[in-house]
Order: C-alpha cells, then sequence, then structure tokens
C-alpha cells in the first residue's frame, strides 16, 4: 500500500525537478542572449565613433590638402615670374589651372573616401543593432519556452501521477 505512494510522489518531485531545470536553463540561455545583446550594442558604439572619426579624419585631411595645393599654386607663380613668364596668360595659365583641377580633384576624393569608410561604420552599427535586437527577442523566447517546457513537465507528471492513483484505487 505504501510503496505505490511513494512511486507516485518520486514521480511528481521528478517532473517538479525536470520544469525547474528547464526554467533553469531557460533562464541561462536567456542571460547569454542579452549579454551577447549588451556586447552588440557596445560595438555599435564603437561603429558609430568610428564613423565620426573617419569624417573628421578626412574633414582634415581634406583641409590640408587643400592648403598644400594652394602652396604648391603659389610657389609655381614665383617660379613662372621669376622666370619673366606672364602667369595670366597662355600655358603659365593652363598649369596653374591644371594643378588647381588636379588639386581639387584629390581633395573631393579624399572626402568621397572618408565618407565611403563613415559610411560602412555606420552600416557596421546598423547591423549590430539589428543583432542586438534579435538577441533580445531569443531570451525573450528563451524564458517563455522554458515556461512552456515547465508546465509541460508538471502536466505529464501529474497526469502520471493521477494515472497510478488510479490503478492503485481500483
Amino acid at each position: 500500500m505504501c510503496t505505490p505512494m511513494i512511486g507516485m510522489m518520486f514521480n511528481m518531485l521528478g517532473a517538479v525537478a525536470q520544469a525547474q531545470g528547464q526554467k533553469h536553463a531557460a533562464a541561462s540561455k536567456a542571460a547569454e542572449y542579452e549579454y551577447q545583446a549588451k556586447i552588440d550594442d557596445n560595438n555599435r558604439k564603437v561603429a558609430e565613433w568610428k564613423a565620426a572619426d573617419a569624417k573628421a579624419r578626412g574633414a582634415k585631411e581634406e583641409a590640408t590638402h587643400r592648403v598644400k595645393v594652394a602652396a604648391l599654386k603659389g610657389r609655381q607663380r614665383s617660379v613662372l615670374a621669376a622666370s619673366g613668364v606672364v602667369v595670366d596668360s597662355g600655358s603659365a595659365l593652363d598649369i596653374l589651372g591644371d594643378t588647381a583641377f588636379l588639386g581639387e580633384l584629390d581633395a573631393l576624393t579624399i572626402r568621397s573616401n572618408a565618407e565611403r569608410e563613415a559610411y560602412e561604420h555606420k552600416v557596421d552599427a546598423s547591423n549590430l543593432t539589428a543583432n542586438a535586437g534579435m538577441k533580445r527577442m531569443g531570451a525573450k523566447n528563451s524564458l517563455i519556452a522554458g515556461k512552456i517546457g515547465a508546465t509541460t513537465s508538471l502536466l505529464s507528471g501529474a497526469g502520471s501521477m493521477a494515472t497510478k492513483w488510479y490503478e492503485y484505487s481500483t
């Protein structure tokens, strides 16, 4: 008479332990997802800083290049004028115009490269934001799955206990 009751009690205790195990495993997985999401959040911030840095470096490099081109044009004018060449017409004017054109082209290339680098970092930041969101969703889903698994274990244990109780009673 006592043996079936002990069996039912152990059966129910097993179901409760299994339910607790499922809840703890789900909570552990959720914590892992949250941790990974926080890492993605930090990496997003770094990517945004890199984007701002790329733009700032590009602007500085562009400005420095423009100053160098202006200095080059000044030296060209001086050399041409010292040689007795009229700098406001003919070949001298063409040389100065080409220097200005090529200098501006280089400055715009520097700007474009900096913008492209900044854009790549912004895309990285956006992807990291999306990844963090997916991981947070995974954390929520993991907790829900743990609750469902725990409930299923308890219901299964209760059903098994009810079956044994019925068999014991009859």
